[in-house]
């Protein structure tokens, strides 16, 4: 968008030609094209300068994703490509209770590596699949055909605005839209909630694991959850959507500031090669989609030098054409 001044960002106008209806002509469509294409590198060139000229939220946001705490035995758990994720196995043998997975979209490696490696429950959550993957043998799992909302949030308009982008997410592969007609409020519980149900109301600290990748819901929830439930996970995977929002970050702040207050540091950050091109502020620059491994902080504070890159990365998209996203270059001093 151009900015907050009311008028029509050259991206909504070029949104409106597509809605005249089919009988747009070739023309029309390169034009449209064009467009779109001039709007996204208009708002990346502001994204930029902003961040340049002003360091606020944006600065301080992007400092937050700095890696920061050190991991001796990093392992990957889950698919080759996309669903797989880097964590950090240091002392993952002991006093783990369950696991919280979810944004499932009918598969779930990570989730069944764990439940089968670690012996412990794992509850799976999509409201908008409702494919329930192949259980692992010997495993204990439940899927619940949910979507995770934010504390005190508005059940009710989360299901309508998932029920208006139903067709479109299912297009992309993310959920079916026969699923996502369905959802009402009842589709939607806290995680305060969803610990009462799976029995870990009273789970103590750092006994459960999460793994989550919710379409952009989870700054939502990061920013509004309560503090003492983000302590009773050890260690959390999340895949964040979209930092190209600019007018979101101090959402985006807000949430992973609450990660910290929890205790949380980032041990390993991957981007996703499915997330468009890499978004650049001022002298920094990220992928739009990232994965993000969060582990206890380090009491000795932040160490320095971590790679971004590990050798056990994998791009999400294993099309050879599809190149791997390069390493962020995030602020260096917090």
């Amino acid at each position: 968008m151009l900015g907050d001044g009311g008028g029509l960002s050259v991206q909504a106008a070029a949104g409106a030609f597509v809605l005249r209806g089919k009988g747009v002509i070739s023309q029309e469509a390169a034009e449209i094209s064009s467009l779109r294409e001039a709007s996204l590198d208009l708002d990346h060139r502001i994204a930029a300068v902003v961040s340049k000229t002003k360091p606020g939220v944006t600065h301080e946001f992007l400092k937050t994703l700095r890696l920061c705490a050190p991991c001796q035995n990093y392992k990957r758990v889950g698919e080759d490509n996309d669903g797989g994720y880097v964590m950090c196995a240091d002392g993952l043998d002991k006093g783990l209770v369950g696991a919280y997975s979810y944004g499932i979209n009918g598969f779930d490696g990570w989730g069944m590596s764990i439940a089968s490696e670690y012996q412990i429950p794992l509850n799976e959550f999509d409201c908008t699949n409702s494919k329930q993957p192949k259980v692992c043998k010997g495993c204990t799992v439940h899927f619940h055909n949910q979507c995770i909302l934010n504390n005190g949030g508005d059940a009710a308009a989360e299901a309508e605005m998932l029920k208006g982008v139903g067709d479109q997410r299912a297009s992309d592969n993310e959920g079916e839209a026969s699923t996502t007609s369905r959802v009402t409020a009842d589709s939607f519980k806290t995680l305060t909630q969803m610990f009462k149900e799976a029995g870990n109301a009273n789970a103590t600290d750092r006994s459960l694991l999460l793994k989550i990748d919710v379409e952009s819901a989870e700054w939502k929830v990061f920013a509004d959850e309560p503090v003492a439930n983000m302590r009773k996970f050890r260690q959390i995977l999340v895949e964040y959507h979209w930092i190209n929002q600019v007018q979101n970050h101090k959402l985006y702040l807000d949430a992973v500031k609450k990660i910290e207050a929890a205790g949380f540091a980032v041990a390993h950050m991957h981007g996703n090669n499915y997330g468009g091109p890499m978004q650049n502020f001022g002298d920094f620059s990220i992928p739009d989609v990232i994965e993000v491994t969060y582990i206890q902080r380090p009491k000795a504070g932040c160490a320095a030098n971590i790679p971004y890159h590990n050798e056990l990365d994998m791009p999400n998209s294993p099309d050879p054409s599809w190149s791997e996203m390069p390493d962020a270059v995030l602020p260096t001093k917090l």
